[in-house]
């Protein structure tokens, strides 16, 4: 079957919506797990808990690798089964690929810090709401003591999720500009393109 040649535009369209569409499903798909797996993790005060934080978002990061990795393949493979490009397009194409890429690594940024300052703030409205209600219940010194106690539980929540936060953007930041150099990789082994005007 005759393969339909493409612009480069065209081929940065097409790449980066089939990247984005089956980076949305992997986003869901992980961030329901990373909510599953910090549940439980709060439920955890001893030492062990802090290893979880380091061993768990590390294991996670380079499960991504791989799975971003795959993603890229997959939406460059599915542009070019159907469809090729003139080679003197890939710097155009790659160029504009590549600030896609830095793009996604600033996103993913700004999305897990948020996703840590909204889970901080929430702990700490958690503990001022927990003090007040103490406060219509027990003594003054009694309330002092689950405060401090309160307080000791959000300082070392505070550590883990920091940890495992900046473990999972590190990681993250690392497998994308990885993208850079493969992303050239899987373009010149997918587009199949024949010059026709070498054969007249």
């Amino acid at each position: 079957m005759e393969k339909k040649e493409i612009s480069a535009r065209t081929t940065v369209k097409a790449i980066i919506t089939g990247f984005v569409s089956y980076g949305i499903i992997v986003i869901f798909i992980s961030l329901i797990i990373f909510t599953i797996g910090n549940y439980f993790f709060e439920q955890l005060s001893n030492s062990t808990s802090r290893g979880l934080y380091i061993t768990v978002p590390l294991m996670a990061v380079i499960f991504l690798y791989f799975i971003i990795h795959g993603i890229c393949r997959i939406s460059t493979y599915d542009v070019f089964k159907k469809c090729n490009t003139n080679p003197n397009n890939y710097r155009t194409i790659i160029k504009a690929l590549n600030t896609f890429f830095i793009i996604c690594i600033i996103l993913s940024i700004v999305i897990f810090l948020s996703l840590l300052y909204l889970n901080l703030e929430f702990q700490v409205k958690s503990m001022e709401l927990a003090t007040l209600k103490y406060k219509e219940v027990f003594s003054e010194n009694y309330v002092k003591i689950l405060t401090s106690q309160m307080n000791e539980i959000f300082n070392n929540s505070k550590i883990n999720l920091t940890i495992s936060t900046t473990i999972l953007v590190l990681g993250i930041a690392i497998s994308i500009l990885s993208l850079i150099p493969y992303q050239r990789k899987m373009i010149l082994k997918y587009n199949e393109f024949k010059d026709d005007s070498k054969n007249n």
